[in-house]
């Protein structure tokens, strides 16, 4: 990549969409995000482990290639793991986020920060 490229990546805004975990916050989120990126926004989409899994297992295993300036990332939601065809207990789920979610999210914002990262700032 030649150094005018990297002025173009790097002056495109980037957003860092998470929403909360259950099903119609996820897809307004995604939305959102679509409607960010056709806008020119890079995206980062954070997801729980758990809900990325059955987002891959419902879409298929490639559903989520193909944009390198639109990525996802996954953060734990501090549930042990269940079936995957399970729904989650919303109270446990809220109490879990409250609890655990800060760690996973601050070591994800350093990831995206950090000097080796390829996303923008």
């Amino acid at each position: 990549m030649d150094s005018s490229n990297k002025a173009v990546v790097t002056d495109k805004p980037h957003a860092v969409c998470i929403p909360y975990p259950a099903q119609s916050h996820i897809k307004s989120m995604l939305k959102l995000s679509k409607l960010l990126h056709h806008k020119g926004f890079h995206i980062t989409f954070v997801n729980t482990e758990f809900n990325h899994q059955r987002f891959l297992q419902s879409r298929g295993p490639n559903s989520l290639d193909g944009l390198s300036d639109f990525r996802f990332e996954t953060i734990p939601d501090g549930l042990p793991p269940s079936d995957l065809n399970a729904t989650q207990d919303i109270h446990f789920l809220c109490d879990s986020i409250m609890k655990n979610f800060w760690a996973p999210f601050s070591d994800l914002l350093v990831k995206l920060n950090g000097a080796t990262s390829k996303n923008p700032p």
